[in-house]
């Protein structure tokens, strides 16, 4: 006789009425779904802008650090400039007078009673130092060079910070997400100083030639100074454009973890479009002009050569550097925000 099942041997238990159906199983949603729907879902332009500016705060410490790093910059062409004029002049007969203190005896003589610095002394100095003020101009470049390629590191030690949400953020952690990403930073940087430079080469050239002989033959004199002006406009909103795309980008190489920076630049330039970037760009973008402006109203209206006058002169500078490293680093934490939170795994 053949051995019967073991589990035929128990009978089946009767299904209770009533019973809930077992659930369907649901198929996994697409990851590039599920970015769009992170996004939909993400922080609008006001939630980014709050993160922003709380990530100035816990950021002072990395402002601070890039204040100092500014500020030697600017020390390697200021200072061997002023030494050597302010030799030259400091050793001058009448020193006193051209610091605007004559003394008595130099008030009665017209070249130097009124006080201050001569144009023909001043010429005489650029002759005597020619190879100095020549080479003034190279050093300048050479800064704005190195400048520029400190702005890569200090973009994405910003961003990183920003991504992985550190409070407060220290400058050893600020400098390692900057090494991190400086290779993409930097790509992104060319491809936005190769965009401009067509941009403006379509609009100050092929524009202008254009619509040169039109705005010479008009009737109204003023034609060709509004042309002039609207193709200022122009330039400086696509300039605007596209520094916001190319800090855009930046932002999803940071929180995406890619590395095609051209691929980024270039969907960057039509997320920059949309309102949630360009009225996160206004809320921090403007604010900051203004005030830049203001301190640079304050540094015009401080007179005289004294210490303390220099003193405040140098404040108001500094501020005004501080303000605007500020500015950015509330902008590209929110433009992390509006990217949305970065991907594991």
């Amino acid at each position: 006789m053949a051995r019967l099942d073991p589990g035929m041997e128990t009978p089946l238990a009767p299904i209770p009425d009533g019973a809930a159906p077992t659930a369907p199983r649901r198929r996994p949603v697409p990851e590039k779904r599920a970015r769009r729907a992170d996004r939909a879902t993400g922080p609008g332009s006001g939630g980014a802008l709050r993160a922003g500016l709380g990530f100035v705060a816990a950021s002072w410490r990395v402002l601070l650090f890039i204040l100092l790093v500014q500020f030697v910059l600017a020390l390697t062409v200021v200072l061997p400039f002023y030494l050597t004029v302010a030799g030259e002049l400091d050793s001058h007969p009448h020193a006193s007078a051209l610091a605007g203190s004559p003394t008595a005896y130099e008030q009665t003589l017209p070249a130097w009673s009124e006080g201050g610095l001569d144009p023909g002394l001043w010429r005489d100095i650029q002759r005597k130092h020619e190879a100095l003020f020549a080479g003034l101009t190279v050093t300048q470049f050479w800064m704005a060079f190195v400048a520029w390629l400190f702005g890569a590191l200090v973009a994405g030690g910003l961003l990183g910070a920003a991504a992985s949400g550190e409070n407060p953020v220290r400058v050893g952690a600020f400098l390692t997400h900057g090494a991190r990403m400086y290779g993409p930073m930097l790509r992104v940087g060319v491809c936005f100083a190769l965009a401009y430079y067509v941009v403006a080469r379509l609009v100050f050239e092929a524009w202008d030639a254009t619509a040169a002989s039109a705005e010479f033959m008009a009737s109204s004199q003023g034609a060709e100074f509004w042309g002039d002006r609207a193709r200022e406009a122009v330039a400086v909103l696509c300039f605007c454009w596209l520094r916001v795309a190319a800090d855009l980008a930046r932002a999803r190489l940071v929180v995406r973890g890619s590395r095609g920076a051209v691929g980024a630049f270039l969907g960057g330039l039509g997320r920059a479009l949309r309102p949630r970037a360009w009225l996160a760009a206004l809320a921090i973008g403007v604010p900051t002009y203004v005030l830049l402006v203001g301190l640079g109203l304050a540094s015009q209206s401080l007179g005289g050569d004294d210490t303390w006058t220099l003193i405040a002169l140098f404040v108001v500078v500094q501020l005004a550097v501080l303000l605007r490293w500020a500015g950015r680093a509330a902008l590209l934490c929110s433009f992390t925000r509006l990217e949305g939170p970065p991907r594991t795994g």
